[in-house]
């Protein structure tokens, strides 16, 4: 009956990170002023168009047949784009006056969208939950995970962007086959990970059968957490993106780069919680995890995890390819 409860607890948040994971939402996630192949670098330098790409970014199609996770990601987006509408407010005023009321709402709304936008797909929580499904996790190393990957994640969103107004300011053309070549690496890497995850639980389940034991396997180290997370993070994010590519035209950047700060908060706030439910689950199970049968249950949910990283890998990365 203890290991029924787990498996029913654990089953949830598995086919929550699988549907994260592998829907064409999740797949089209890319950068907003690259496409997925050889499409142009955007400029920048129009202030009247980037203003309506910044408000008018996602558009919604009506589908009649829509399943309950295609509304729900219906709903984050849209709820993005209202936000998105009201940093358009606030970014004009700050021009007006700098540090006016409009740059403090500036700012709680840039939280706001970074706690709204990790909701919607995107890997970082897919391959978190994944990772504390097949490795053991405290509050603190989840936690940590997820913030690593989200200063990453905006991080290089924010140098991707003045990067590339660098190169078009100084008339280069160099940028898109950047950013093309440092996705591809982000997600062969990230498949790289699943393999090297997977054949550690294979190595962990034979070791102990011979040794006769049934206890768990160790903590993951800070190093290999902050490894995966950094790998995991490395693609920009495309929402930092947006705020930055706006910011940029508009004269602002240096709204645009404070609010990178907030948005990054805001981000790791939701990442945080789906680390802790997948670590807080694999606490149960470590805890019921005695005996011949709860191993093989143990087993069979860390090479869950693994599979889950690698799968996400090769379909990102042949979707990207």
């Amino acid at each position: 009956m203890k290991y029924k409860i787990i498996f029913f607890l654990l089953l949830p948040l598995m086919l929550i990170t699988a549907t994260t994971s592998f829907t064409p939402a999740a797949v089209a996630a890319t950068n907003p002023f690259l496409s997925q192949k050889k499409e142009s670098v955007q400029s920048p330098s129009s202030k009247t168009e980037t203003a309506k790409k910044f408000s008018d970014s996602t558009k919604i199609k009506n589908n009649h047949s829509k399943s309950f996770y295609d509304s729900a990601i219906t709903k984050v987006i849209l709820l993005q784009k209202d936000i998105r509408a009201k940093l358009t407010v606030f970014s004009r005023d700050i021009k007006k006056n700098s540090f006016g009321k409009s740059f403090w709402f500036f700012l709680l709304f840039s939280f706001a969208y970074g706690v709204v936008h990790a909701v919607g797909p995107g890997h970082g929580k897919s391959v978190v939950c994944a990772y504390f499904l097949s490795r053991r996790g405290t509050i603190y190393t989840a936690v940590f995970m997820s913030w690593v990957i989200t200063l990453v994640h905006v991080g290089s969103a924010t140098v991707a962007v003045c990067l590339a107004y660098l190169l078009l300011s100084s008339g280069m053309s160099g940028f898109e086959n950047f950013n093309y070549h440092l996705q591809t690496a982000s997600f062969a890497l990230v498949l790289l990970i699943g393999l090297w995850m997977l054949f550690g639980v294979i190595e962990s389940f034979f070791k102990r059968n011979q040794e006769n034991r049934s206890e768990p396997t160790k903590c993951a180290s800070l190093k290999e957490i902050t490894a995966v997370a950094f790998v995991t993070g490395l693609v920009p994010c495309p929402g930092a993106a947006i705020i930055l590519v706006y910011t940029l035209s508009s004269g602002i950047l240096w709204a645009g780069l404070t609010a990178m700060l907030f948005l990054a908060t805001g981000m790791a706030l939701t990442t945080s919680i789906f680390a802790l439910t997948a670590a807080k689950a694999r606490s149960f199970m470590d805890r019921a995890a005695r005996g011949k049968k709860a191993q093989i249950f143990y087993t069979a949910i860390s090479l869950s995890g693994s599979l889950i990283i690698i799968s996400f890998g090769a379909l990102m990365l042949s979707s990207h390819l």
